[in-house]
């Protein structure tokens, strides 16, 4: 038997019981895949992380990230909470220097390659992680038909801004369906519909839609404090999954930074505010940002709190039998 120690905390908001929850677990050298696919499952969070020694030169430790069904790539909120996790427990301190300086970075060796997070720092202590995705913005359009697409979410066709703001295929590292809608109220009303979603999207390179509409200051003002002030308003749906929508998606927001910055002619640094999971009652607050350089897209980067909630331990038995179909 194995005793290993995990942390959870609450990832894209300042308070508590809001944002996407994340367990953090340590100890988990030499368990099998398979043990480490059933310990997520156990926590059944949108994802959970496995934290190691660094395995490349210029990492500061290797982070496996894992949904309830399977091993993932890159994921935002995992990324962004992991690094804070790191900082905020003292497994990764900050120097003098870094506390004298208000802020450090943690460089995450993930499945997609080397993700550097810069935490900023108030009297030591992580208070906002920003990270930079390892991969910069893949576009596809798989889809056309904006009818088959409106079926998948129980909306209309009109329901899409269309245009040079057509739905796309999006990735910074994991892809995703971006969406433009035409009103808050159509994100709101965004229903998925399994059946037309297995007929339409299921196996396509991109299968998880995300909606999203630019917030009117009038609706803004009656959210939650934490995410007043927000420029988007947007939904991630994850079918297939143990959590069928996601409360704060920072993969799914790096791929919509790099749609909406391919379509910006302006260049420099572009900055959005994105509020997210307001629809499920744990609103999220995600800070977008892309950098520009001659029209061509150099950066793009997420960044958002983390609230620590619980810390404990687990007992894991020697071997674990463990079994999942979709």
């Amino acid at each position: 038997m194995r005793t290993l120690r995990f942390v959870t905390a609450d990832v894209f908001t300042s308070v508590a019981f809001t944002g996407n929850q994340l367990a953090v677990v340590f100890g988990a050298e030499g368990l099998s895949t398979e043990t480490l696919q059933a310990i997520t499952r156990e926590f059944n969070y949108a994802e959970s992380t496995f934290v190691f020694a660094p395995e490349t030169p210029g990492t500061t430790r290797r982070v496996r990230i894992f949904t309830p069904e399977l091993e993932v790539p890159f994921a935002g909120h995992p990324t962004i909470g992991t690094a804070h996790v790191l900082a905020a427990t003292g497994e990764v301190p900050p120097s003098a220097a870094e506390v004298a300086a208000g802020e450090m970075t943690i460089v995450l060796g993930e499945n997609v390659g080397p993700v550097p997070v810069r935490m900023r720092l108030e009297n030591g202590v992580p208070v906002h992680g920003q990270f930079t995705t390892a991969q910069l913005p893949e576009e596809r359009v798989e889809i056309s038909d904006l009818e088959a697409l409106a079926s998948t979410l129980s909306l209309s066709a009109n329901d899409f801004v269309g245009g040079m703001h057509a739905p796309a295929a999006a990735s910074c590292g994991l892809p995703f369906l971006i969406m433009p809608l035409t009103s808050v109220d159509a994100v709101r009303r965004a229903r998925l519909n399994l059946d037309a979603w297995q007929r339409v999207l299921q196996g396509k390179w991109a299968a998880w839609p995300m909606v999203f509409a630019m917030e009117p200051s009038e609706s803004a003002a009656s959210l939650p404090a934490h995410v007043q002030g927000c420029d988007i308003r947007a939904r991630v749906f994850v079918p297939g999954s143990t959590v069928p929508e996601d409360p704060a998606t920072g993969s799914a927001n790096a791929a919509l930074a790099g749609y909406l910055a391919a379509r910006t002619p302006r260049n420099g640094t572009l900055r959005w505010e994105v509020a997210q999971g307001v629809e499920m009652g744990r609103p999220s607050r995600l800070s977008l940002e892309a950098h520009k350089h001659a029209g061509v897209i150099d950066a793009i980067r997420v960044g958002g709190a983390t609230v620590i909630i619980s810390e404990g331990t687990m007992v894991v038995p020697g071997a674990v039998s463990f079994a999942y179909s979709t």
